[in-house]
């Protein structure tokens, strides 16, 4: 761990062209950086820092080769591909194509990533290992940095970056890192249960914490750290996911207008809806309807 850089000095390492930075936005939850990369790279090792780097294709194509000890690993990425490599690990990469492609790299701190799983497992348990993977289809992740991306671009705060980066910490520990969590007594798997039925049937009004929680039949407090121990998200997160999901749904299948499905869907400004649509989704509504009907 001795050769551990700083991940805000890792695109000294890279043979890209750095087009946009969090940092330079205020944010210091995340390290989010965008980088034109050149058609061809004979050959580069990227160097260890302390923090899980995610890499999202944004555009253009490549064949990427990796090696791991004496062979190299072969792929073929495409927007909305994934890559990752774990803290402390580094990668020989090299790769062509005809022009060049760009992409998004996100560095998750090692301080969010232990803080997740002492939330996930309620005690002191030390982080597992951390995915390294060439490429991944993952697409919660890629509509995470999407929206990261958005974000940064639109001026939000470090509370948005702070959100979505604990978000994806939990995401990578449950789904890349197989992480088990304690299971919950049966009386709170059933409140839990009562709690989710609950949201779907409300999908249309405003709903407080405190609503949630007396449905649930418990304190604010238990109710928020056993529903996160449970979903690995925060109930406003869990219940805009499911608002988002509604929405898909109602563009696929039904004709209703943007703005009957927007309410429909606990929005009355079209505008928010759309805005929400969009950090989830990547697209807006709209253009989402118009390939999906």
């Amino acid at each position: 761990m001795a050769n551990l850089i700083p991940s805000l000095n890792a695109h000294r390492y890279l043979k890209a062209t750095m087009t946009a930075c969090s940092w330079k936005a205020g944010w210091r939850s995340l390290l989010l950086r965008a980088y034109v990369d050149p058609p061809e790279v004979e050959e580069l090792t990227t160097v260890p820092t302390a923090d899980q780097l995610i890499v999202l294709v944004t555009g253009g194509s490549c064949d990427i080769e990796k090696r791991c000890g004496r062979r190299w690993e072969k792929a073929h990425y495409e927007p909305g591909h994934v890559g990752m490599t774990g803290p402390g690990r580094e990668a020989t990469l090299r790769w062509r194509s005809q022009t060049p492609h760009s992409t998004l790299q996100l560095h998750l701190p090692a301080a969010t990533i232990r803080e997740m799983t002492r939330e996930l497992s309620n005690s002191h348990a030390h982080a597992p290992e951390m995915p390294t993977k060439l490429i991944s289809e993952d697409p919660l992740v890629r509509q995470l940095m999407l929206g990261l991306a958005d974000a940064m671009a639109g001026g939000a705060s470090d509370l948005y970056a702070q959100a979505a980066g604990d978000m994806l910490a939990a995401h990578l520990l449950v789904r890349h890192c197989q992480y088990r969590m304690p299971r919950l007594p049966p009386r709170d798997e059933f409140r839990l249960r009562r709690v989710n039925t609950f949201m779907r049937e409300s999908l249309d009004v405003p709903l407080s914490l405190a609503q949630m929680a007396e449905h649930a039949c418990v304190s604010r407090f238990h109710f928020l750290r056993i529903f996160k121990q449970a979903y690995g998200e925060t109930p406003f997160k869990h219940l805009t996911r499911l608002r988002m999901e509604e929405a898909q749904r109602r563009l696929r299948c039904s004709r209703e207008s943007i703005t009957e499905i927007a309410v429909s869907c606990g929005y009355d400004n079209p505008t928010h809806f759309a805005a929400a649509f969009r950090r989830t989704f990547g697209v807006a509504p709209s253009a989402y309807r118009q390939v999906n009907r």
